[in-house]
């Protein structure tokens, strides 16, 4: 793991490049410390260098909180909200993505009609933790039972200003509700209360995007088999909550290379698939060998009887 603080910016840097590659505009970094951002930047050509906002946070809550930054995107999404002119759009991203293609032009007149673009990720949560808890999760920050429950992923968010300030002051309910339910739930960060509150407005007639569909996301993790790793090549943004060094040693080269992303990405993703099968194997072993203890146990036991007899 990487105990550098700002390793994100690092993250920010590749993410940059790889908007500037397709000609996408450039990202703006939003934090709490633009000194400390701006003097890692400082070696950068002003041309490439990502944009630096000041976020000004009001969430109050104990350091120790699991996935504690995460919940800020709130804080950012309420300011964003306010800044933007009525006919721009928020492209909402974590630093740990990369963008591989532009967004298809009628995926977003899609979203600027309907005023909200969201990454579903439900097929991949639901399994994980049982249907049940996810849902159950996800009213308890609702505050309501919820029609469709489904989970969208923190990592790319598509919106207009007017039906961004409606999520914003919804959310803002779910996140207080979540706050004081913490101890009910099993997930804890921004998706649980962005969903619950997406999932109200949806409820509520708001109309809203499935972007992942349009491959316009994809969330990759090192070994994963639930996507072919071919399938992300046709993503506009590749999401690698997994691969952030990967993302950081990109970053040292000025500009994005995708051929050599793939390179590092594939070899990375084939570790990832043989550790998933040593785990297997290691696993498999050790429920064998129980299986033949407790077998064992069983013998001795059943002669002991016997024995009593």
């Amino acid at each position: 793991m990487n105990r550098d603080p700002l390793s994100y910016v690092s993250q920010a840097v590749c993410l940059n490049n790889s908007l500037r590659r397709i000609g996408m505009p450039t990202l703006t970094i939003m934090t709490n410390a633009p000194p400390l951002i701006a003097k890692r930047l400082e070696n950068m050509a002003p041309e490439i260098r990502p944009a630096v906002t000041m976020l000004t946070a009001t969430i109050n809550l104990p350091k120790s909180t699991p996935f504690y930054a995460a919940h800020f995107k709130l804080d950012l999404m309420d300011q964003v909200a306010a800044m933007l002119p009525d006919d721009t759009m928020m492209l909402l991203l974590d630093a740990d993505m990369v963008a591989m293609l532009p967004l298809d032009r009628h995926l977003i007149e899609r979203c600027a009609e309907a005023g909200l673009g969201a990454f579903d990720i439900s097929d991949q949560v639901f399994p994980a933790y049982g249907s049940g808890r996810v849902v159950a999760d996800l009213e308890i920050a609702a505050g309501q039972r919820l029609r469709n429950p489904r989970w969208y992923g923190g990592e790319f968010l598509l919106a207009t200003p007017a039906s961004l300030r409606r999520l914003v002051t919804r959310a803002r309910v779910s996140c207080a509700r979540y706050i004081s339910e913490s101890e009910r739930v099993e997930h804890h960060g921004d998706e649980i209360f962005i969903s619950a509150a997406l999932n109200a407005l949806v409820d509520e007639g708001q109309a809203l995007i499935e972007v992942g569909a349009y491959q316009a996301v994809g969330r990759h993790w090192p070994g994963n088999n639930y996507r072919d790793i071919g399938w992300f090549r046709c993503c506009s943004f590749v999401h690698l909550p997994g691969g952030k060094s990967l993302l950081e040693k990109q970053a040292r080269f000025v500009d994005f290379a995708p051929d050599r992303f793939w390179r590092h990405l594939r070899v990375a993703h084939l570790r990832g698939r043989a550790r998933q099968a040593i785990k297997r194997v290691a696993r498999g072993t050790v429920k064998r060998w129980l299986a033949s203890q407790l077998c064992y146990a069983a013998m001795l036991f059943a002669r002991l009887i016997s024995c009593l007899r």
